[in-house]
């Protein structure tokens, strides 16, 4: 690991979601570890998700930060910046609860 800030982003979601159900949808693996946070694997990085002051089943905002960069041989020459953006993409596409 590196001593650079890892990348992070806020989502904004439209409506109440799930943050589980947008996951499982999406095929991407994912371990709750508390009512308001999951660490969700893409691509082989680890990702954490917050959802204060929601909860996970019920959120409306999420603070996405790539906790560890996927593996060079998955990462398909992508930044984790350029990773996470992508996982983020996948509230925009399942925005529902």
């Amino acid at each position: 690991m590196t001593d650079s800030p890892s990348p992070s982003v806020s989502v904004s979601l439209s409506e109440p979601t799930n943050v589980s159900t947008v996951l499982d949808r999406a095929g991407i693996d994912y371990v709750t570890v508390h009512e308001q946070r999951l660490l969700a694997i893409y691509h082989t990085g680890i990702f954490n998700v917050t959802t204060e002051p929601e909860s996970v089943s019920n959120a409306r905002t999420l603070e996405i930060e790539c906790w560890e960069a996927p593996l060079p041989s998955r990462s398909d020459e992508r930044s984790p910046q350029e990773l996470l953006e992508d996982f983020a993409a996948v509230f925009d596409a399942g925005d529902e609860s």
